[in-house]
């Protein structure tokens, strides 16, 4: 587009080469013309930074040029850069002030010449309208490949952003789904090598149960590859886990010795599923810690609205090892970041009365349909 400008200025100051108005003496280009070009191309180094103030001045030089009989069109160039720079200008009213006034003064300039000045006044007046048109149509140009280029940055931070959640909420996926049943088969491998010899019924029993663990765990990942490849769409996989399914996750801890006790209390209305899930997740990692680090022999696990708030509290009577001691905690991490995607808190840290607490607060809406 700048080339395009440049042939039409070109052409512009060609045609109005040795086109006299009618009238005027002609006056060959000498050192008063190129001084007179001089001080045009010396406005024009501050066309960006003050585009009104410099288009007016560049046409006060044109009207001098012509004034004292000079007729080569060289002046034009200057006149027809210094309004391109005036619409490229972000000047809003001041661009459309300072073209009108260059218009009206072109047109009065020539009427006190004559018919033929007339016409060459609307012609020059034509000339300078488009200068600015066509700086405006760059500038509008400019702003839309800027605004373009802004989304492009946008959208790419966005997918940069959903691939790192996505890749935080496979990680927390896997680790919810793996972690309690490895801890349950370790755990029941290990009474299985401390039976061996002396109780082979217990033997088998803790191989069934490590069997049994196996095909949950295996039908566990297959929904979550499921979930995965079918892009979350629920209605093609099986229900998530929530409150319901507590009973079952606290009969698996039985079997493993420890003693849960499990108490929720609810109003009885409809929770938000992601919710649920939640909590489900946050009383499945806890127990996995106990079993894993606490030697605790019971465990108590406490669910109950107050507030709008969805409290679930894990207490144990445990004295092992430090949860946040323990080699790739991903556990707390991830319970941490799965509690605060639906805008709730964790805590946990011992006990006044001895023992390790896991306790998240889930908000709940004010009205679940």
């Amino acid at each position: 587009m700048a080339l395009g400008f440049a042939a039409t200025v070109i052409v512009l100051a060609a045609a109005s080469t040795d086109n006299p108005a009618a009238g005027a003496t002609q006056r060959d280009l000498d050192g008063w013309a190129a001084l007179l070009l001089a001080v045009a191309g010396a406005f024009l180094v501050g066309g960006r930074r003050f585009p009104g103030t410099v288009a007016l001045a560049v046409l006060g030089v044109s009207f001098v040029w012509y004034g004292v009989g000079y007729t080569s069109g060289l002046v034009n160039v200057a006149t027809l850069v210094a309004f391109y720079c005036l619409g490229t200008s972000d000047g809003g009213w001041r661009t459309f002030a300072v073209s009108g006034a260059a218009v009206a003064a072109l047109l009065v300039g020539m009427v006190a010449v004559g018919d033929e000045s007339v016409r060459a006044g609307l012609t020059a007046a034509g000339y300078v309208l488009m200068a600015v048109m066509f700086g405006e149509s760059v500038r509008n140009r400019q702003l839309l490949v800027g605004h373009l280029a802004d989304r492009a940055a946008r959208a790419e931070a966005d997918a940069e952003r959903r691939v790192v959640e996505e890749r935080l909420r496979i990680a927390r996926d896997v680790h919810d789904v793996l972690a309690h049943t490895v801890a349950v088969m370790a755990v029941q491998a290990e009474v299985a090598a401390d039976a061996l010899q002396r109780d082979p019924d217990a033997v088998r029993a803790a191989v069934h149960a490590i069997r049994q663990a196996g095909t949950e765990a295996m039908g566990d990942v297959r929904s979550t590859v499921a979930v995965l490849r079918s892009g979350g769409d629920p209605a093609s996989t099986t229900p998530v886990p929530g409150i319901a399914e507590l009973d079952e996750l606290v009969d698996a801890a039985r079997d493993q010795a420890l003693d849960v006790k499990l108490d929720v209390v609810l109003s009885g209305r409809a929770l938000p599923e992601m919710v649920e899930l939640t909590a489900f997740r946050v009383v499945q990692e806890a127990i996995t810690n106990v079993v894993r680090h606490a030697r605790a022999a019971s465990a108590r696990v406490h669910v109950h609205e107050q507030d709008f708030v969805l409290v679930v509290e894990v207490h144990d009577d445990g004295h092992g090892r430090h949860p946040e001691r323990v080699t790739a905690g991903f556990g707390l991490r991830g319970m941490a970041e799965r509690v605060e995607s639906v805008g709730g808190e964790l805590w946990h840290g011992r006990h006044t009365d001895g023992g390790w607490v896991v306790r998240a607060s889930l908000p709940l809406p004010v009205s679940v349909p």
